[in-house]
C-alpha cells in the first residue's frame, strides 16, 4: 500500500480533462455524462438491474473526476424503485483536490447539488480506504485511494456491477493486468455485470477466462464499439442472514457508535447498560483528545487511526450540534532529541497532506501553544477535544435504538430463535437475532472459552479550575495532554497497569500536575493541587494495541467490540460501521488485513 498519495493535476487538452501522467483523456470530448450513461450505467443494465433491491454495490476500477459516481447517485436518486442504500466502491491513485473537482464538476450542473455535497466530504488524500456517507447515508462511497493492484484484493463485498474505468489498457497497463479479473470475479454476486469502453482483445479475453460472458455493445460518441460482460460463474461471496434485532451490551463510546451504524441500516437495537446512564465508564471522561497517529512504518495502528480520524470529522459533523468537539488543533510536542528524530523520520516517509500533519520547529511551536514549551514537535491542526459522553448521547438519540439502563447483564445464551441476554436472576432483558459484547474487559465474563489478553489499565485524568491558562487554546501533547473546551481545563492521563482500583489518588493528581509542567513549564506554579479534583476509569486493552472488533469464533450471532484502549473515541465511530457491516453482509469500509488485524480469533491463532 502506499504511503504517500500524490493528486492529479488538472489539465485540460482541447477543452477536455487530460492526465499528462497518463498521456490520456479523463472522458470524450463529445459528452462525459452522456459516456457515462450509455457505456457503464446502461452497460449493467442499471437502473433496471436495481429495482426494488434493499442494497446495490458497484465497483468501480478508476474515480478520475467523480463523473460516473455522479450520474450513478443522480440515476439513483430519480428512480422511484431505487434500492435502499447505494454502495459505491472505487479505486482512485491520484485524486483531485476539492478545489479542481469544483471547475470539473461546473460542467456538468445539473448534478451541483450532489457535486457540492461530495466535495463538502472530501477527504485528504491520504492513502487507503474512506468511508464517505452521503444523501443521509444512503448513498456510501468508499473512496480507495492507492494502487489499484493493492486496494482490489483489500476489499470484502459482493459486488454487483463493476465500472471498468481507467485509463485507456495501452496507457495504465498496470491496472489491465489478468490479476485484476481475477479479483473482479472473486467479488462478483451471481449475474453482476462489467461494463467498459474498451473492447480490446486482451480485455475480452481477461474477462472471459475470469467466468464473464462478454458482449460487444454499441459505442457513444465517435467511439463504434463498448463492452458488456456478464459474470456467469459462482458467487465471490455468500451474504448472511440480516439480523432484525440486536442486543448491544454496553452504552460507551463502543456500544453506542454500533448501534448507531445498526440503527441506520434498519435494525431494531437494544442498548443494555449496567449504569443509570450512558457513558459513565472510560467514556465519561470530560474531555477526550481525537488525533490521528504516524509511524515510520506506517502500521495497522496507524493506518486504522487515520481512517478513523478523518471518518470522524466526516461523521460527527453529520451529527449536527449535539456532540461537543471542536478542530482546535493538537500540537505534540517531542519528550527529547530522539523522539523528535522518530517523529521527523516518520513524517518525512509519510509525507501527509500539511493540513492532516506537519512538523514545526520550537518558535512557531511557541507560537501555536501560545506559551514557551521547550521543545519542537508534530502540529495535526485538524484534530482537537471531544466531550465522550456527547457522542455517546447523539448516537443513541435514534428512533430505532431502545436505551435500557440499570440492567447489568450476568450471561447471554443462544436458542433455537436467537439469542438472549439474562440479568442474575436469570430474567429476561433482551431477546434478539445477534449480540454484540462492547462491554470492555467485562466482555470476558459472558462468554466462555476465549483467549483474549484483554487487561485493564488506570487512567486519571485531573480537573483544573475553569480558565486556570486563559493563554491555552489548542490541546498540547508530550506523554499526556492538557486541554482546554467545553468549559472544562482537563491535564491527563495516567497509565497505571494491573490497577483495578478506581478510587480518586492524590498521587495520580501530583502524577498529572508533573505531566502539565512537563507540557507547559511555569504552569504548574498557577495550578495548585487544592483546586484540582480527578476522574478515574479502567480501559480495557490488549497486547497489540489493536482493538477487538468481529464475530465470536463458534458462536454464530455473537459478536464483541472491545480493546479500545485510550484511543477509543477515534476508533469507535469507523469499527461500529465495520462491524455493521459485517453483521448485514454490506462491503466493509476498512482494508480486509486491517479487519484480520483486529479480529476476536487473531490470539486464538
Amino acid at each position: 500500500m502506499l504511503k504517500t498519495i500524490i493528486p492529479a493535476r488538472l489539465e485540460f487538452r482541447d477543452g477536455v480533462p487530460y492526465s499528462a501522467a497518463y498521456g490520456d483523456i479523463y472522458h470524450p470530448a463529445d459528452g462525459g455524462a452522456g459516456q457515462a450513461r450509455h457505456v457503464f450505467l446502461q452497460g449493467c443494465g442499471l437502473p433496471q438491474a436495481w429495482a426494488h433491491r434493499a442494497r446495490f454495490v458497484v465497483l468501480e476500477t478508476g474515480f478520475g473526476t467523480g463523473l460516473n459516481f455522479l450520474a450513478t447517485w443522480a440515476a439513483w436518486r430519480d428512480d422511484p424503485a431505487r434500492p435502499g442504500r447505494l454502495h459505491f466502491l472505487s479505486v482512485e491513485k491520484h485524486p483531485f483536490g476539492a478545489d479542481d473537482l469544483a471547475r470539473l464538476h461546473a460542467q456538468w450542473p445539473e448534478w451541483a447539488a450532489l457535486a457540492n455535497e461530495l466535495r463538502a466530504n472530501w477527504p485528504m488524500p491520504t492513502p487507503g480506504f474512506h468511508r464517505i456517507a452521503l444523501d443521509g447515508g444512503r448513498v456510501q462511497l468508499t473512496l480507495m485511494l492507492g494502487e489499484a493492484a493493492d486496494c482490489l484484493p483489500q476489499i470484502e463485498a459482493g459486488v454487483d456491477a463493476f465500472y471498468l474505468d481507467g485509463f485507456a489498457p495501452d496507457r495504465n497497463a498496470d491496472l489491465w493486468q489478468s490479476g485484476l479479473f481475477d479479483e473482479l470475479a472473486r467479488r462478483a454476486n451471481p449475474g453482476a455485470v462489467a461494463a467498459t469502453y474498451t473492447v480490446a482483445a486482451a480485455v475480452r479475453e481477461g474477462l472471459g477466462r475470469a467466468g464473464f460472458a462478454c458482449e460487444k455493445r454499441v459505442g457513444y460518441g465517435r467511439k463504434r464499439h463498448c463492452l458488456s460482460a456478464r459474470f456467469a460463474g459462482k458467487a465471490g461471496a455468500d451474504e448472511s442472514t440480516v439480523p432484525r434485532r440486536v442486543a448491544v451490551v454496553g452504552a460507551g463510546v463502543a456500544g453506542a457508535a454500533v448501534a448507531h451504524a445498526l440503527a441506520q441500516r434498519g435494525v431494531a437495537v437494544t442498548v443494555l447498560e449496567r449504569a443509570d446512564s450512558p457513558a459513565q465508564a472510560a467514556s465519561g471522561n470530560p474531555l477526550a483528545v481525537f488525533r490521528p497517529l504516524i509511524s515510520r512504518d506506517d502500521n495497522c495502528a496507524s493506518r486504522l487511526t487515520r481512517a478513523a480520524f478523518l471518518h470522524d470529522l466526516r461523521a460527527w459533523a453529520a451529527l449536527g450540534d449535539a456532540p461537543e468537539w471542536s478542530r482546535c488543533g493538537v500540537l505534540h510536542l517531542a519528550k527529547d532529541a530522539a523522539a523528535a528524530a522518530r517523529q521527523r523520520l516518520a513524517l518525512a516517509g509519510a509525507a501527509p497532506p500539511a493540513d492532516y500533519a506537519r512538523w514545526v520547529e520550537r518558535d512557531e511551536a511557541r507560537d501555536l501553544a501560545n506559551w514557551p514549551v521547550a521543545a519542537a514537535g508534530v502540529f495535526y491542526p485538524a484534530a482537537g477535544w471531544v466531550v465522550p459522553g456527547s457522542l455517546c448521547r447523539a448516537w443513541l438519540d435514534h428512533p430505532a435504538i431502545r436505551l435500557r439502563t440499570g440492567c447489568a447483564v450476568a450471561r447471554v445464551q443462544a436458542g433455537a430463535t436467537g439469542w438472549q441476554a439474562l440479568g442474575a436472576d436469570g430474567a429476561v432483558m433482551a431477546d434478539a437475532d445477534a449480540v454484540v459484547l462492547a462491554n470492555a474487559r467485562d466482555a470476558l465474563e459472558l462468554v466462555a472459552g476465549q483467549a483474549w489478553p484483554l487487561h485493564a489499565v488506570r487512567g486519571q485524568v485531573t480537573r483544573l479550575p475553569p480558565g486556570g491558562l486563559p493563554e491555552i487554546r489548542r490541546v498540547i501533547a508530550r506523554e499526556g495532554y492538557v486541554a482546554a473546551g467545553a468549559g472544562q481545563l482537563v491535564v491527563g492521563a495516567t497509565y497505571e497497569h494491573d490497577d483495578e482500583d478506581s478510587a480518586l489518588r492524590r498521587a495520580s493528581d501530583l502524577a498529572n500536575l508533573a505531566r502539565l509542567e512537563a507540557i507547559l513549564p511555569g504552569a504548574g506554579e498557577r495550578c495548585a493541587l487544592a483546586a484540582a479534583s480527578g476522574r478515574a476509569a479502567l480501559r480495557a486493552t490488549l497486547p497489540d494495541r489493536l482493538p477487538m472488533l468481529g464475530a465470536v469464533g463458534g458462536q454464530a450471532g455473537l459478536y464483541v467490540a472491545a480493546g479500545y484502549a485510550s484511543r477509543g473515541v477515534v476508533w469507535a465511530g469507523l469499527l461500529g460501521e465495520a462491524l455493521a457491516d459485517l453483521m448485514t453482509g454490506q462491503p466493509l469500509p476498512l482494508e480486509a488485513d486491517l479487519m484480520r488485524a483486529i479480529a476476536p480469533g487473531r490470539f486464538a491463532r
